[in-house]
């Protein structure tokens, strides 16, 4: 029996635009390439919101899909499992104070501390903000670092829990070990023999991918795929010796 190669994608910033659904252009490939290999997406949003970013054919249809750092599982659009996560009082309190006391001058909008299956996803901004406000508190935040100085505080206080970037706008915050890193142990035993090509936009290091990046690589016969956008995951691919 044949041995295939496994392709993991991350979604926002890989298969979407960051928040926004998948381009039709770009989900014109993406349907030819899922219908002649076996893919799987991952990320940190909840099933609800890859459900509005990504067509219904293309969620139905991928091998597998982990939602919330890979805390619940669908396959063929039907749930599988999912863990739990009960944050510490202590963390929300803190979580709050830092929306409250950010220097950001900006509107702040709604859901700024949003519960995931098995995760605590924080956003200063809020994430029902619009899109262009994302935009300039993303702007902001590259010059002015709240959330790496955030992360690093929590980081520093909850040694059992893992607070990665998420995002534009987030911070993701779980349990260790439950972060998107479980996902390779979960691939790997599903695919001992095969090699595992996982593409993302934030595998380097302080990125919500990467240590999903880096757990792979330890597992062994693994490849990291390094993009920015949709249209660099067709033109890296575009050059790849793969069944399309």
């Amino acid at each position: 029996m044949p041995i295939y190669d496994i392709y993991l994608f991350d979604m926002d910033g890989t298969l979407t635009p960051a928040r926004l659904p998948m381009t039709e252009s770009f989900a014109v490939w993406f349907r030819e390439f899922i219908r002649k290999n076996d893919v799987y997406i991952v990320s940190g949003s909840d099933i609800d919101k890859i459900k509005s970013q990504i067509p219904s054919d293309i969620f139905n249809n991928v091998a597998g899909i982990y939602a919330s750092m890979g805390n619940e599982f669908y396959k063929n659009g039907a749930p599988g499992y999912e863990r739990k996560f009960e944050p510490p009082q202590k963390l929300l309190i803190m979580l709050e104070k830092y929306r409250e006391n950010t220097k950001y001058t900006g509107k702040l909008f709604p859901n700024y501390i949003e519960m995931r299956k098995g995760m605590v996803n924080f956003s200063v901004l809020g994430r029902d903000c619009p899109y262009e406000e994302r935009i300039k508190y993303k702007e902001w935040d590259n010059k002015n670092a709240e959330r790496i100085s955030i992360q690093k505080e929590l980081s520093a206080i909850f040694n059992d829990l893992d607070i990665s970037i998420g995002g534009n706008i987030s911070m993701d915050i779980v349990p260790k070990g439950f972060g998107k890193e479980q996902v390779a142990a979960l691939l790997r035993n599903k695919f001992p023999n095969s090699k595992i090509i996982f593409t993302g936009d934030k595998t380097q290091k302080g990125g919500n991918d990467y240590s999903l990046a880096q757990a792979l690589l330890a597992c062994g016969n693994s490849e990291i795929v390094q993009v920015d956008s949709p249209d660099d995951v067709i033109n890296k691919f575009k050059s790849r010796t793969i069944d399309f």
